[in-house]
């Protein structure tokens, strides 16, 4: 058993071996986290185009009608 106590400040956290690997792994090789970064930036990072949202805004359609549904 890993645990020195059950609860509390003294308890140590499991940490699997896989997980162990991945950060040994990435701190002998910190290129890739710089890479993830950068793969991340890439994806998430896009120019905003004002100009285009105010067009994909106006083409929307519209609900023309209410539906209501009733259970019997």
């Amino acid at each position: 058993m890993k645990y020195k106590y059950p609860y509390g400040p003294g308890r140590l956290e499991y940490e699997s071996e896989f997980t162990r690997f991945l950060n040994d792994y990435l701190r002998q090789h910190p290129e890739v986290r710089r890479d993830q970064q950068l793969g991340w930036r890439i994806f998430w990072e896009r120019p905003v185009d004002p100009q285009s949202i105010d067009r994909d805004r106006e083409a929307e359609l519209k609900p023309t009608v209410y539906h209501s549904y009733f259970y019997e």
